[in-house]
């Protein structure tokens, strides 16, 4: 069974009965030169009965951009989602540990990341970026958490 909600806390506990609440921290890019921005670690404390966990970060404002781009722009350009695998952390085996790798391409054309790991992130109401935790279960339940910010390097799992 799939279920899929907004923010930490699961509907059906039932069905998915861990909330997900995660810790991220934003990491400059490897290289001044490389195609990405910086990149993302996220780190997820689930239950016992977790198959796997995977995380899906979305530039919502590009996806709808998207007609806006040349027909010749590369397919890097085109890239409106990522996705990880998160390893399980052997030394906690609740604890589930992901990267994402944001790329350059986000932040042109007015799609703001504010890469600036130590800068407050300003407050436009517009949330530019979803990620979604998805865990399985050994039952083989999907669950999804959704998440949304205005940039790709600032997430909160509670509103404060």
């Amino acid at each position: 069974m799939d279920l899929s909600w907004d923010g930490p806390d699961p509907k059906d506990t039932a069905v998915c009965p861990y909330p997900v609440e995660f810790y991220s921290k934003p990491s400059p890019a490897e290289s001044l030169n490389s195609l990405e921005s910086g990149r993302l670690f996220l780190q997820v404390e689930l239950g016992g009965g977790v198959r796997s966990v995977a995380g899906r970060l979305v530039n919502k404002a590009k996806s709808e951009n998207l007609d806006k781009l040349q027909d010749e722009a590369s397919k890097i350009k085109r890239q409106t989602s990522l996705t990880t695998i998160f390893v399980q952390d052997s030394q906690h085996p609740n604890r589930w540990i992901g990267e994402l790798s944001i790329p350059a391409s986000w932040l042109e054309g007015s799609t703001r990341t504010h890469e600036r790991t130590g800068a407050a992130s300003p407050k436009s109401g517009n949330n530019f970026y979803s990620l979604e935790i998805t865990y399985t279960l050994d039952n083989s339940n999907s669950c999804t958490a959704r998440f949304s910010s205005e940039d790709a390097f600032h997430w909160q799992t509670r509103a404060k």
